[in-house]
């Protein structure tokens, strides 16, 4: 009657059921995906195109500024008769008149202090600026994906490792109740196996949860709804020989999305001091227009009028203003050559401290696995041992739980490489 009650309260403890049919991707599938959904990737790549667009823009300051205009009216007077003086002939005093005009003029900018230069070289700095955004934002994109997809596979790997926990709670509480039985044991025993088959199931549950909401998030980053699992390709946990750190660091220097990012504000900065000199410069301007006219009183009898004018404008004092905005230009440049120089030293920092982190996790990986085969041998061995009654059961909870230790340790370590492998690739700006 005891081995029933202790198998019906085990049994009040069902296993969640398996959840639906669900979409899975791979890791190059969550991240291509992602990208098109991500909308800080959508926003940078349409400032990406207006930068090329101001480039055209700028190109044009170059070229003749062209109008053209046209117009056709009439106008009505309304007077009393009146007596042609020669002839007697009685004239209306209502009057219309029509008149038709057509022009166009031209202008060229054809010294502007240097400025047309400057506002060319900041326009070809926001374009690398805009590129080196989208770039670092799909990298950060990518990483963030990469993240949540070793999450999602962690937390499956997390259940898996619950299930086993609890298939061996479950053994054992069937040996404490064959123990029982037989009087080779206490009803104690049985009662621990009791709550620890339940602990399991109930820390089962909880893993269950984190896999949810892994991929409801994973789902939500590459633009689906639900659910999506993540599927682990063969080369996914293949780990990489890094020998020569120093190429690496080389290459960040050179062409990390965030170093080219910070170098392009700095290009922008100089060409802002060079637009904000170009006003001690006079300017000079060439125009040029020509218009035709003609109205109803002379048979519209069109009459041409042409003309150009060379004019120089220079601002000789403006109350100090441009001093002030080429101080504030100058300070806004320093702050891009200190904020480029900091972010070096930064992406230097993370590589470093990523590249360490990666050769810790494969040592780790390393490491744990021999400590999960010991811990299995172990778990064996003490199973064995309790079932023929040489030892407690104490003994067998405390390998049992060494084994799911050893279990969750050589699981993290996995994706402790997994993560920092990810961090490096996003500080590069791509895969490794």
């Amino acid at each position: 009657m005891r081995r029933l009650t202790l198998v019906l309260v085990c049994c009040v403890f069902p296993l969640a059921t398996a959840s639906p049919q669900q979409r899975s991707v791979s890791l190059a599938e969550a991240i291509e995906l992602a990208v098109r959904a991500d909308p800080t990737v959508v926003q940078a790549q349409g400032t990406a195109r207006s930068a090329g667009a101001t480039l055209r823009s700028t190109w044009g300051e170059f070229l003749p500024r062209i109008s053209s205009n046209a117009s056709y009216g009439k106008s009505f007077s309304s007077l009393p008769s009146r007596t042609d003086p020669l002839t007697g002939e009685v004239i209306s005093g209502n009057v219309t008149t029509g008149s038709l005009s057509m022009g166009g003029s031209a202008q060229l900018d054809l010294f502007t202090g240097f400025r047309r230069g400057a506002d060319l070289s900041n326009a070809r700095a926001g374009i690398a600026d805009a590129d080196a955004s989208l770039s670092d934002l799909r990298a950060q994109s990518a990483l963030r994906t990469s993240n949540q997809f070793i999450q999602t596979l962690q937390s499956a790997d997390l259940v898996r490792v619950q299930l086993e926990a609890i298939r061996r709670a479950e053994d054992k509480l069937a040996i404490a109740n064959a123990k029982l039985a037989t009087r080779a044991a206490t009803i104690a025993d049985s009662l621990g196996a009791v709550v620890d088959v339940a602990r399991a199931r109930a820390t089962l549950l909880t893993q269950q949860r984190n896999l949810t909401e892994a991929e409801a998030t994973l789902a939500r980053y590459i633009g689906l709804e639900g659910r999506v699992s993540a599927v682990a390709d063969s080369s996914l946990f293949a780990t990489l020989p890094i020998v020569d750190t120093a190429a690496l660091m080389t290459e960040a220097m050179a062409r990390s999305p965030a170093v080219l990012r910070a170098e392009a504000r700095v290009r922008a900065g100089r060409a802002n001091v060079g637009i904000y000199k170009s006003s001690y410069w006079p300017s000079l301007l060439l125009s040029a227009s020509t218009s035709v006219n003609g109205s109803s009183q002379s048979s519209y009898d069109l009459s041409s009028t042409r003309g150009f004018n060379l004019g120089l404008s220079w601002s000789l004092f403006n109350g100090f203003a441009r001093e002030r905005n080429l101080v504030q230009a100058h300070a806004t440049l320093d702050y891009a050559i200190a904020t480029a120089a900091d972010e070096r030293r930064r992406v230097g920092a993370s590589l470093t401290t990523q590249l360490a982190a990666l050769s810790i996790a494969e040592q780790r990986i390393a490491l744990t696995a021999q400590s999960l085969d010991a811990a299995r041998a172990s778990a064996r061995v003490q199973a064995e041992r309790y079932r023929l009654g040489s030892i407690g059961i104490v003994e067998l909870n405390l390998a049992q739980d060494a084994l799911s230790n050893a279990e969750v340790d050589a699981i993290n370590a996995r994706y402790e490489y997994l993560r920092a492998r990810a961090q490096i690739e996003a500080i590069l700006g791509r895969r490794l």
